[in-house]
Order: structure tokens, then sequence, then C-alpha cells
């Protein structure tokens, strides 16, 4: 891993840590704000996933806050630390989609309020779009699927080559063959 890359990914994280261990600590300080949305995604979610689980999905916005301040603080210590980096990052989507979905401002709130919930809202997606570019990352290297496709191209290369031996050698034999019968009936 370069230095450039481990630094670039701890000073990326440290806002998602940060804010992470703010909202496990104290998420009464954010639970107004998400109130909203939970109130809206809480009965969707519980819709979603199957009947033995659906009681089990909370209902309060702080613990909906709680749960995604824990998801940025281990989703960005994955990440800062390049153990389970994609995977960390993933989590780091995940939490921003949360964000994003608390910031954006109602359409019945005022002027100002309005204006300072889309800067927060804009922030967030911004942070949601370098999470994505983080996930996909693959540190220079290509993926399987190209890796793949490039060997196989190098395997048919290389069978295609075999072959046209193979038929040479067989020509060759050809030859030898008949002209070795031919001595044998003088």
């Amino acid at each position: 891993m370069s230095l450039v890359r481990f630094v670039a990914r701890s000073l990326f994280a440290s806002y998602f840590i940060v804010d992470g261990l703010r909202a496990a600590t104290k998420p009464d300080e954010s639970a107004p704000e998400a109130e909203a949305f939970v109130h809206k995604a809480a009965p969707m979610v519980q819709r979603v996933v199957p009947a033995s689980y659906s009681s089990s999905v909370p209902e309060s916005a702080a613990t909906w806050v709680r749960i995604g301040g824990i998801v940025k603080v281990v989703g960005g210590v994955m990440f800062a630390t390049g153990i389970g980096r994609r995977l960390g990052a993933f989590m780091l989507v995940k939490a921003s989609i949360l964000d994003v979905a608390i910031a954006w401002p109602a359409k019945d709130t005022a002027h100002d309020e309005r204006k300072s919930g889309q800067k927060q809202a804009l922030k967030h997606l911004a942070l949601l779009g370098g999470a994505l570019l983080a996930s996909q990352d693959l540190q220079g290297k290509p993926s399987v699927g190209w890796r793949a496709e490039q060997r196989s191209k190098a395997a048919a290369k290389h069978a295609a080559e075999l072959g046209g031996k193979v038929g040479k050698a067989s020509k060759k034999a050809k030859k030898r063959a008949r002209k070795l019968a031919r001595e044998v009936t003088r």
C-alpha cells in the first residue's frame, strides 16, 4: 500500500469515525433530525424483512442514529487501516445514504433552514460519492473479471499456437511415413 493511499484513506475515514463516535455515544443530539426519516423507513423495513425479524426493527430514531454511528466507526476503521477496505467503504456508503436521507430538508421548512439543510445534504452526497468511489477502488490492480478474460485470451492464443505446431508436426510425420513406405516397397 502506498503512503499516499494510506494517508488519503485515513483522512477520508476520519470524518466518518468522528461523526460515528458522536452519533453512537450521543444519539439524542441527532435523533430529532432523524425522526421524520425513521417514521417513514421503519415500517418499510419491517415489511421487507422476514416476519420473524420484523419485530426486531427499531422504531426509535435514537436507535437508528446509534446503529448508523456504529456502522460509520467500523467502516471508517476498516477503510482507514486497509483491512477489509472495500467492505469498509461499502459500509460508509450505507451510512452516507442514511445521512443524506436525514439531512434532506422537508418541503415545509423555512427558507433559511432549508438552505442550511440543503448544504448539509450536499455535503453528505459528496461524501457518499467519495465512499462509492472508494468501494470500487482496486489499488490499481485489474478486477478479477478482467484478469480471467485476459487469461482466457492467452489460453486460446496458446491453444491456437499449439494447434498450428501439431498441424505442422503431423504434416512432417505424414511425409516421413510416405517416404518410409516408398523405401520399404522398393
